[in-house]
């Protein structure tokens, strides 16, 4: 029994670090702009098929070995990427941000973003799941856990990326420009900071946290182009719980996601996940509606 709980809480740590990387991401974006980032879905969908592209482009098959071809492959796609999600804030946030134009214009264009960038996708790579490693992925066995070699890897990848997302944001010139940003636009204006180019580096930060994370899951679990509505519903929530103003709090409430699902997957069955996702949602509104990591705000900033 204890072996279980154990693989339970391992299998979910897993997968809480992976959805942390796409809360960071989505966190930046709406901290650093206000912008609700739905086509943060696509962004994430929108990695692995890129590698597909260059896969089928330069004929590759080092799927399975970790050499110049992989990487080279890894890299292009989430420069692609990343260069997409750029592109999107240029061509159709930043209209509506030079227009004052309201929240809902902008969600609303994020989300016909979203709409179109999947259906491209389906369109090239067809709606069926498609795996970038193909065959059974070797497997390790620790204190009666077993774990995949590509679950290691998750795990490994992602706390690097944790670790350097906060060392980019508390040590780095670029994140205390974030920061800058992110707390008072106006104010980081009148003191030199350009909010335009802010945006952008906030787009390219997100959009790299979420490409690292989509490509993990494909490698593991494979892909479909539907994935990134779901990824990017998981991140808001993870966000809302864990408190829109601490980006700690964003990894607390992806892990707890991660640990909540895998229990109602292993004792229910898969399709009840979502459901889980938000009733912690409704739960942690109800009872604290700031966050779990949030500090209340002060009255003159409600």
């Amino acid at each position: 029994m204890t072996s279980i709980f154990l693989q339970i809480f391992i299998n979910g740590l897993i997968v809480g670090l992976v959805y942390a990387l796409v809360a960071l991401g989505f966190n930046i974006i709406y901290r650093g702009t206000k912008v609700f980032h739905i086509a943060h879905g696509a962004i994430y969908t929108s990695a692995p098929y890129f590698f597909l592209g260059w896969v089928l482009l330069t004929g590759s098959t080092h799927f399975t070995n970790i050499g110049s071809s992989l990487f080279l492959g890894l890299v292009s796609a989430i420069v692609i990427t990343c260069l997409l999600s750029a592109l999107i804030e240029l061509i159709v946030y930043r209209p509506h941000f030079m227009k004052g134009s309201s929240s809902v214009i902008t969600f609303v264009s994020s989300l016909g973003v979203y709409i179109v960038v999947i259906n491209l996708i389906a369109i090239f790579f067809g709606n069926t799941i498609r795996y970038l490693y193909p065959g059974l992925q070797p497997t390790l066995t620790f204190w009666g856990v077993r774990v995949t070699q590509m679950q290691v890897i998750e795990f490994i990848v992602s706390i690097i990326s944790i670790i350097g997302f906060f060392i980019l944001l508390e040590k780095s010139s670029l994140g205390r420009k974030i920061r800058a940003v992110s707390d008072n636009s106006t104010l980081a204006n009148v003191l030199g900071i350009s909010a335009k180019r802010i945006r952008v580096q906030v787009f390219l930060v997100g959009s790299l946290l979420a490409s690292i994370a989509s490509l993990l899951i494909a490698f593991d679990v494979g892909v479909t182009p539907f994935v990134g509505m779901s990824a990017v519903l998981t991140a808001a929530v993870a966000v809302i719980i864990g408190g829109v103003n601490s980006y700690r709090g964003s990894v607390v409430g992806a892990i707890l996601l991660g640990l909540s699902q895998n229990v109602v997957i292993w004792f229910l069955s898969d399709q009840w996940k979502d459901a889980v996702t938000f009733l912690i949602l409704v739960i942690v509104l109800v009872c604290r509606r700031q966050g779990l990591l949030s500090a209340k705000m002060r009255l003159e900033e409600k």
